[in-house]
């Protein structure tokens, strides 16, 4: 029996995995029930595994040889917005859902992790599974690397379910696989006053506004047209009432680029732009930056490897080339450690209407994308095996 078959025949365990976790989403950085109940699992199954911050977790298959490590990723956490499907199994957590599809991810990797301690006398080599909490705010990559439990990996791979390709379906690109992105926080004060005197304040709303419209102008006029930059602005926040000039205005947002060194170039301009318009409106601006992504770069032999392995699970003509994308990952933290590469596992299904865009209150996954992504995770063992002719 193939990998790929003795994973649709798990599926009905992977189904219930990833609805449990469904049910119980928890924010970035703090899935605490998440990680119990993934190293519960493990334990279950007689994995070890080591705690990688206070909720990361990295699972242990030692094969044949301990020299050789290779590394898969699952993240595991959740977006704060609400659900707005009715399944039997929707977040029973009010303000929180995986509308991402982190949750298969994780149900995927633990069945990758039994299945692989099942057959680990036949692994040349040994594979650390890492469970790693907060992707949505970037910082949970990071956590993994600065916890030393990957030291000793010597590639990483990692996938996601996409609501863009239909279930059966992968995409993956050698090189730049996904955009870098920087969140920025723009505080703007002014001096508050009574609606009918308005020459004696400074209106922090009015220039926030402003601001909104003027910062969009990083794309139009400071940025090369040849160079994909993308611009939101999430949050404007300001004002307590219908009568009175705000002191105070708040302003959250995010700019994506293709290239590292373009990030300086539009902070340097997002700071000038958010310091001369606030002084225009007489106010005063303060501005900051996070960064919650680098550049993916996917290794070209481990996409090769990644390839095989997808081709030898759907056939090589469901496995296509993955467009540029602005989409951000924190995957890219993993570089810091040794090569990586990312692909994309098709979840959409037109004919159950499962076609809500990732972030979005009715976003759903096929399930039968679960016993892929598992079959994904195995399948790239073996092959990175085979090609590194780990005896």
């Amino acid at each position: 029996m193939s990998v790929y078959e003795e994973a649709i025949e798990n599926k009905a365990e992977l189904v219930k995995v990833r609805r449990h976790l469904h049910q119980y989403p928890e924010v970035s950085m703090k899935e605490f029930q998440t990680a119990e109940y993934i190293r519960k699992y493990l334990d279950e199954h007689g994995i070890s595994w080591e705690k990688a911050g206070e909720t990361g977790t990295v699972a242990l298959v030692r094969g044949r040889c301990e020299d050789c490590v290779i590394g898969l990723r699952g993240d595991i956490d959740a977006l704060e917005m609400e659900e707005l499907n009715k399944s039997s199994y929707c977040s029973k957590n009010p303000g929180l859902m995986h509308a991402c599809g982190h949750d298969g991810h994780t149900a995927a990797l633990l069945g990758a992790a039994v299945y692989l301690q099942e057959h680990r006398e036949e692994l040349s080599g040994t594979v650390k599974l890492i469970f790693q909490p907060g992707e949505e705010n970037g910082q949970g990559a990071r956590s993994i690397v600065e916890s030393g439990a990957i030291d000793d990996v010597e590639g990483i791979f990692g996938l996601h379910v996409s609501s863009s390709l239909p279930t059966g379906q992968v995409t993956i690109r050698k090189g730049v696989m996904s955009s870098a992105n920087d969140k920025f926080r723009i505080w703007i004060r002014g001096k508050g006053c009574h609606g009918s005197a308005p020459q004696n304040g400074a209106d922090a709303l009015l220039a926030s506004a402003a601001l909104a419209q003027t910062l969009q102008t990083v794309i139009s006029r400071e940025s090369d047209p040849l160079k994909p930059t993308v611009m939101t602005i999430g949050i404007l926040q300001s004002g307590t009432a219908f009568n009175i000039l705000p002191e105070n205005a708040y302003m959250e947002g995010s700019i994506r680029v293709l290239e590292e060194e373009q990030r300086e170039v539009n902070r340097s301009a997002i700071r000038r732009m958010a310091q001369s318009t606030a002084q225009a409106y007489r106010c005063e601006a303060k501005t900051e930056f996070e960064s919650t992504a680098k550049v993916v770069y996917n290794d070209g032999f481990l996409t090769d490897v990644a390839i095989e392995a997808a081709g030898k699970i759907l056939g090589s003509k469901q496995v296509g080339e993955q467009e540029l994308s602005l989409g951000a990952e924190d995957f890219a933290e993993y570089l810091a450690v040794c090569p990586v590469t990312y692909m994309n596992v098709g979840s959409r299904n037109e004919s159950l209407g499962i076609t809500a865009p990732h972030h979005h209150g009715k976003f759903e996954i096929d399930e039968d994308c679960l016993p892929i992504s598992m079959a994904l995770y195995i399948e790239f063992v073996y092959e990175y095996f085979r090609q590194r002719k780990v005896m």
